[in-house]
């Protein structure tokens, strides 16, 4: 068959400006397969009943796309196959557009105004608002182990930046409690904001119950003495929460601190910090002072209209002394618990972790 550039308009044109009109099918059954090519273009099948289906343009690769939608076909086809109710009449399109340049920062001129959510529910986009808004999805962050020989603090939680993303009326949001920080802690459950979703943070490990740190959005430390591995952090893709819309960005995939042995005495005896939003944790090395490992950066962000820490690491504890200390705390949302502290020398202190702390969603909305 011909491509659409040497294909006139059948029915003697006409359709929407700037869209030619091609042909139209009937849907004798709900799967049929019609043996039209085309050259790369942007196409769109609309349904005369306005009946929900589904359109795929087959050559080399396939690219597929709704009905009633445009859809941008980049490559050359034979054939399109098409899922839509029985008896509808679908009408393909082939649309000519002009070329442009990016709009820089098309947000500074609207009023805007941020939605930070803190439980799970809904968000209303208000009716006078744009319908694109900017969101910060944070993970909650993992708990913290503890021991009398060292814990592992909590990992922070993964974050997900969504940039222009389409919204309109209403979206649910889940938001995810800290994990729950123990003799070794455990992982954050999973923030969302409609399809699009953050993980938490691993938990810290422990001497006491054997634990190395755990895997998460940003890996738990380990606790000291015989279990001195931190936890991996895992990098979400577009197929694992991201998605595909409002150019997603993601920030997390930090591993957690290694603990020591103690082999140079018993105040050597040392957990490992979280791993942050922004930064892996550092290795706790054979010599220095009595403190646990230090929590990872977390990633800074103004989406609120100040800038605020999210997600940073939780702080390990160590055998004789004070746990070491986060990064950076100014805001409390996906931080990793801090390790349960204990003083060998006197006897006081908890050998249980502290939680991670929770999730939350930031949602950033314009008015014009």
């Amino acid at each position: 068959m011909p491509g659409f550039n040497t294909l006139p308009a059948v029915g003697g044109g006409g359709g929407q400006a700037n869209m030619t009109f091609v042909a139209s099918v009937h849907m004798e059954t709900y799967n049929r397969s019609w043996a039209q090519g085309g050259t790369p273009g942007y196409y769109a099948m609309y349904s005369t009943n306005q009946e929900n289906g589904y359109v795929y343009f087959v050559g080399a690769t396939t690219t597929g796309g709704p009905l009633n939608r445009l859809i941008n076909v980049q490559h050359s086809f034979t054939r399109i196959d098409v899922i839509a109710p029985v008896n509808d009449m679908l009408s393909l399109y082939k649309g000519k557009v002009k070329s442009t340049t990016e709009f820089a920062n098309p947000f500074a001129a609207f009023s805007s105004f941020p939605s930070v959510i803190t439980s799970s529910g809904n968000f209303v986009l208000p009716n006078n608002a744009l319908p694109l808004v900017n969101v910060l999805v944070v993970g909650p962050g993992g708990g913290a182990g503890g021991s009398h020989h060292g814990g592992g603090g909590g990992g922070g939680g993964g974050i997900v930046k969504l940039t222009a993303f389409q919204a309109v009326g209403t979206t649910a949001v889940t938001v995810a409690g800290g994990g729950h920080g123990s003799h070794h802690g455990h992982e954050g459950g999973n923030t969302y904001f409609g399809n699009v979703y953050a993980i938490g943070g691993g938990g810290g490990g422990s001497h006491s119950s054997g634990w190395s740190g755990r895997n998460g959005a940003n890996g738990g430390g380990s606790g000291a003495h015989h279990q001195n591995s931190g936890g991996s952090g895992i990098t979400q893709t577009a197929s694992t929460g991201l998605g595909a819309s409002g150019t997603p960005v993601y920030y997390g995939g930090m591993r957690g601190g290694n603990g020591t042995w103690g082999s140079n005495g018993a105040n050597e005896y040392r957990g490992g910090g979280g791993g942050g939003a922004s930064g892996n944790t550092a290795n706790i090395d054979s010599v220095g002072n009595n403190n646990g490992g230090h929590g990872a950066h977390g990633h800074d962000s103004d989406i609120t209209g100040s800038h605020n820490s999210y997600s940073g690491g939780g702080y390990g504890s160590s055998h004789n002394s004070q746990g070491g200390r986060q990064a950076n705390y100014s805001q409390s949302y996906g931080f990793g618990g801090n390790a349960g502290r204990w003083n060998h020398s006197t006897g006081n202190g908890n050998e249980h972790g502290g939680n991670g702390t929770q999730g939350a969603v930031i949602v950033r909305y314009y008015i014009p």
